[in-house]
């Protein structure tokens, strides 16, 4: 039944579950929220291909082989941006905002690439990288950075 709920919130405000608590601007309640509600987390390219040396045929091939190799790695490399020397982690609350980063990005970099992720929460992630900065829904209408205090 939430879920049904979510899904009409979400047509009739166009933001998704946690786009909502976000819009808030409570820091405490997003964090409480980011504890629950898993996010994605797109995996670090293994290579950029530029879109002008290929043939509109060997790009869809070479990207489908990339996919199909992030497919089967069982290992998993967040994609951590380096941006005036803080690292930032991108996370994203649909897979929709992981799609227009990485039009973005892709855009930005005159660069096409394989992209996968997860779905997991996020301290599951922070826990195990060294990044100054999450960015939630970045490239989004709306996004959030979210500090990360470092433990000593």
């Amino acid at each position: 039944m939430a879920a049904v709920i979510n899904r009409i919130l979400e047509k009739l405000t166009g933001k998704d579950d946690l786009e909502r608590v976000a819009y808030k601007e409570d820091l405490a309640l997003l964090n409480a929220y980011l504890k629950k509600r898993p996010v994605f987390i797109p995996q670090k390219p293994k290579r950029f291909l530029d879109a002008a040396t290929f043939t509109a045929e060997q790009l869809i091939e070479q990207v489908r082989q990339d996919a199909q190799q992030l497919k089967n790695n069982n290992q998993f490399e967040p994609w951590i941006l380096e941006v005036d020397g803080q690292k930032r982690l991108p996370v994203f609350s649909s897979q929709k905002h992981m799609k227009a980063f990485s039009s973005k990005i892709s855009q930005e970099m005159n660069k096409v690439f394989s992209l996968g992720c997860i779905s997991t929460l996020l301290e599951n992630i922070t826990k195990q990288v060294d990044v100054d900065f999450v960015d939630l829904n970045l490239f989004s209408k709306k996004s959030w950075e979210i500090g990360i205090r470092k433990k000593t």
